[in-house]
């Protein structure tokens, strides 16, 4: 007899997923795995043997498995649940962390957040008694930590909460009968994530064979990134329904060094890279807007000239790299807009320079009034090595494996070796791209119908009304994300990134047949990631989160029609 609902028979309480999220991401957190260390590497393996004392996964182990995320020496893990049907939702996150340098003498409890937690407290009620006092942003830490809701811990913020509350959500669907799963969940845990996404780029790669190989039919992801709130949490308790992207553009300004005595005998590269650094630091002008918000605008990354040591001749060039955050701009445009920009700028400096000239009275003047800025890509410059030292020398180089873990110094020295063999007199500014592109994505690049942003509006409601907790909606994630390459396809249309990138190792080329699905951010909020002072809201990361993650995957493989399909691999619609 099937029992139908009344007055007379209420729904079931609310399940309570705080104390096995807690637990689980306590214990995550637990594990250092700072990104290249050998933590993260030693992580994959703690995970699976957690995950293998579950049941289900005693019952099916090959559905727990770890593949390698070359070049890192890391590996990526899969947890797959299966269900009666194809349609499958796939839970995303990221395990590595930043350095606990920040710590200083309480490093040794970076990985131990109640022990943490309170020590941080000690420590800022200290600093209260004594001058100057707290910050307002210290202030606000020792009051989060004193009211109990937040918890402090490196990583346990970004993003091993929002890690944890997808594995409870795994556990627990793991834990139904067959016939009440009716599809599948999978989740993948990545390293490298604060360095270059290897391992979320690597798991793209092979969810095409994974997907016809278990017969799997990916029709939404949703990752668990964490976000930042100052406030009363009303920002962070959000699903964003994309990503913003990131594009590093690098410049290098080449001068004609000159004895510091005798200034307008040469050309000053550092007036003409401070000129395009006025331009550019964060000129709102330059904010790339789309669905309604406008992207953070672009902010200086590095600055140096290239002298390897002191003299007291000017600096010959000087290197530069801005953070450029999109939503809506190709890299064709932004590398376009930059070179535009530095055109102005090296005519302003120039011009400038020549003014200061005449003023002090030098004989140099009508030199350099005539004075023009050689204006080149990375892709003229590689054209111009090419011309003067051959084709292959040039490929050669190009081809050669990074040998740093950052992204910036392989390039300026491919950049400043290139210019060499061009023989580059200045002025002169080249432009080009470093380090991996993270593309911006929306719902709506795979579901243009608009029914992916109508579900989760709708679910979000409903899950109001069930829960009493309100939350919003974004069109953009504002931090860099794993979202860039999982369930997305960038547009093979545009090569600008792989011509204009000096390090091949820096580009990211989706295989052939890569998967397109609609991917959502939902993770948890705190404060201060990457930060001494990195917590996490409690009640929301272990209690709200796992809760609605587990109304999404059951509204989406419950009513699969409610949400256009995406394509599969073979699929000719």
């Amino acid at each position: 007899m099937t029992l139908s609902s009344s007055p007379e028979t209420p729904p079931p309480p609310p399940l309570d997923w705080f104390p096995r999220t807690r637990d689980l991401a306590l214990t995550l957190t637990g594990w250092p795995s700072v990104s290249g260390s050998a933590g993260e590497v030693d992580f994959a393996e703690r995970l699976l043997t957690l995950v293998r004392s579950w049941a289900y996964f005693q019952r099916r182990p090959e559905d727990a498995w770890a593949a390698p995320a070359h070049p890192s020496a890391a590996s990526n893990v899969f947890v797959l649940v299966r269900g009666r049907g194809p349609q499958t939702v796939v839970l995303s996150g990221h395990y590595d962390t930043v350095g606990t340098g920040p710590y200083g003498d309480l490093q040794p409890l970076a990985q131990a957040p109640d022990r943490l937690t309170a020590a941080l407290v000690r420590l800022l009620e200290d600093q209260e008694r004594q001058a100057p006092g707290l910050t307002a942003a210290e202030r606000l830490a020792l009051d989060d930590l004193r009211s109990g809701e937040f918890l402090a811990g490196r990583g346990l913020l970004d993003m091993k909460g929002g890690l944890a509350a997808g594995l409870a959500v795994v556990e627990r669907y793991a834990a139904l009968p067959e016939a009440a799963r009716p599809g599948n969940l999978l989740l993948i845990a990545s390293p490298d994530e604060e360095v270059m996404s290897r391992g979320a780029r690597r798991a793209a790669g092979e969810l095409p064979e994974l997907a016809r190989h278990r017969g799997l039919h990916l029709t939404l992801g949703l990752n668990l990134d964490a976000t930042n709130d100052v406030g009363d949490g009303r920002e962070g308790r959000a699903a964003y329904l994309g990503t913003v992207g990131k594009l590093l553009v690098w410049t290098l300004v080449v001068g004609r060094p000159t004895h510091a005595a005798y200034p307008y005998d040469g050309t000053s590269a550092a007036l003409i890279a401070s000129e395009l650094l006025r331009e550019v630091e964060g000129n709102a002008a330059l904010s790339d807007r789309a669905h309604g918000e406008s992207s953070p605008p672009p902010v200086c990354l590095e600055w140096r000239d290239l002298r390897a040591g002191y003299d007291v001749t000017t600096p010959p060039a000087v290197w530069a790299a801005f953070n450029v955050l999109t939503h809506r701009r190709s890299p064709a445009e932004v590398l376009g807009q930059f070179t535009a920009l530095a055109g102005h700028a090296a005519a302003q400096a120039l011009n400038r320079f020549a003014q200061q000239a005449r003023a002090w009275g030098s004989a140099s003047t009508p030199g350099l009034s005539r004075q023009r800025a050689d204006l080149l890509t990375f892709e003229e410059l590689r054209a111009r090595a090419a011309a003067r030292v051959g084709q292959a020398q040039v490929a050669a180089r190009l081809q050669e494996q990074p040998t740093s873990p950052d992204p910036l110094s392989d390039t300026r020295e491919v950049v400043a070796c290139l210019a060499a063999w061009a023989d580059l007199q200045g002025p002169a500014v080249v432009l080009g791209l470093g380090a991996v592109h993270y593309p911006h994505t929306h719902v709506s690049d795979t579901d243009p119908s608009g029914a992916t942003t109508r579900w989760v509006h709708a679910e979000l409601d409903a899950f109001a009304r069930s829960s009493g907790v309100t939350v919003a909606t974004r069109p953009f994630f504002a931090g860099i994300s794993d979202m860039s390459f999982l369930g997305h396809v960038p547009s093979s249309a545009d090569e600008t990134v792989a011509r204009q990138t000096p390090c091949p190792a820096h580009v990211d080329r989706p295989v052939p047949d890569a998967l397109a699905f609609p991917t959502v951010n939902v993770g948890p909020w705190g404060r201060d990631y990457h930060q001494r002072l990195e917590r996490i809201h409690q009640p929301y990361a272990f209690g709200t989160l796992p809760a609605l993650l587990w109304q999404l995957l059951q509204a989406r493989l419950l009513r699969p029609s409610s949400l256009q399909p995406a394509l599969t691999p073979g699929d000719d619609r």
